[in-house]
């Protein structure tokens, strides 16, 4: 509890001082309108992704540990305070991505490290099951998306070749493995309503249409940058957004043609986005710049940055209060020194809308 009771405030990072490394097309949302930033409290070290629960508003952070140690932990945040409700032990496994089934009250987080799903009943805080896949050798799973109607949770799993599990919600069972997605799999995006997922292929550059029902892969088209990373879906609009790493930007691309329409510098090492539904902004991490990016939905337009820590990870949104919450991972010296003393890192920060 004590290692969440000391509160760290950033304040706004200049918006005149980034605007030349940045989108010179700044946004006209009223200040009193644009998105800042609120508490920050520090979790485990190793911080990683981040899931909210829509009804209980809680804020679940999945943390690695110090690498040579096992003290991996699934932080549980009060999603207005961020005050630590519990952790949840994870021995001998090293959570990195989070998915909440939350009508089932269930929790899904990726073991990198060790190539397992692992399932945790939320009101017990309990290990439900841990999930392999004997078809995924190398499973170095990143990513965790729930499709609560269709009772089915798709875990990305990063090589050359590509895959992505397709696990049962009800039994908790491997049900499917889609294979072949391309090159280095990492982010993926639902369009439940044509029954269709997009998936990142980050070493490949591209990104692959999936047919939910069958498999199948549709199409393959660019994500118009470099290690395309995370991806959302606008169903809205038709447009799905890409964060790109290696050329620090965030494309948007015509799903109907697979044409990229538009592109936004971000700051560097584009990495985490997500869709606050409440202001319609898309919240964009950079992780080597320090900031989170707020851009216009419809007009595609950047219209406020904000410094929240370290090094930003992961954004996820309570679409019912539009709050945000980012994961800041720490600076790190390498695996063979010692840590550093980093006081913006391993932290989680709160954004009000």
């Amino acid at each position: 509890m004590n290692q969440l009771c000391r509160s760290v405030r950033f304040t706004l990072v200049s918006i005149l001082a980034l605007a030349p490394a940045l989108d010179p097309g700044v946004g006209t949302l009223l200040a009193q309108d644009l998105p800042s930033v609120g508490t920050t409290v520090r979790v485990g070290p190793g911080v990683y992704e981040i899931a909210v629960h829509e009804r209980t508003g809680d804020v679940y952070a999945a943390t690695v540990g110090p690498w040579d140690q096992d003290q991996a932990a699934i932080y549980v945040l009060d999603g207005s305070t961020l005050e630590e409700k519990g952790t949840i032990p994870t021995p001998g496994h090293y959570p990195f991505g989070v998915g909440l089934d939350q009508g089932a009250s269930t929790l899904y987080a990726s073991d990198t490290r060790n190539g397992t799903v692992l399932v945790y009943d939320l009101a017990s805080m309990a290990l439900k099951t841990v999930i392999e896949n004997p078809m995924d050798e190398s499973g170095h799973l990143r990513e965790v998306l729930v499709d609560e109607q269709g009772g089915r949770v798709y875990v990305s799993s990063y090589d050359e070749n590509g895959l992505i599990w397709v696990i049962d919600s009800e039994t908790h069972r491997l049900v499917d493995t889609f294979m072949g997605v391309g090159d280095g799999t990492s982010g993926m995006a639902f369009d439940l309503a044509n029954d269709r997922m997009f998936a990142a292929n980050m070493a490949g550059g591209d990104i692959t249409e999936i047919r939910l029902s069958t498999g199948e892969q549709v199409r393959r088209f660019s994500a118009g940058g470099e290690r395309p990373t995370n991806l959302v879906y606008d169903a809205e609009r038709g447009r799905l957004w890409s964060t790109n790493q290696r050329t620090n930007n965030a494309t948007v691309i015509d799903v109907a043609s697979g044409e990229v329409i538009h592109s936004v510098s971000v700051g560097d090492q584009a990495l985490g986005i997500t869709h606050n539904p409440v202001n319609d902004l898309m919240y964009v991490t950079a992780r080597r710049s320090g900031i989170v990016t707020a851009v216009d939905a419809e007009s595609m337009n950047v219209v406020t940055w904000m410094q929240t820590g370290s090094h930003p990870n992961t954004v996820a949104v309570n679409p019912n209060t539009g709050v945000a919450y980012v994961t800041n991972k720490a600076r790190s010296a390498g695996r063979d020194h010692p840590p550093v003393r980093d006081p913006h890192g391993d932290t989680v920060t709160l954004l009000h809308r």
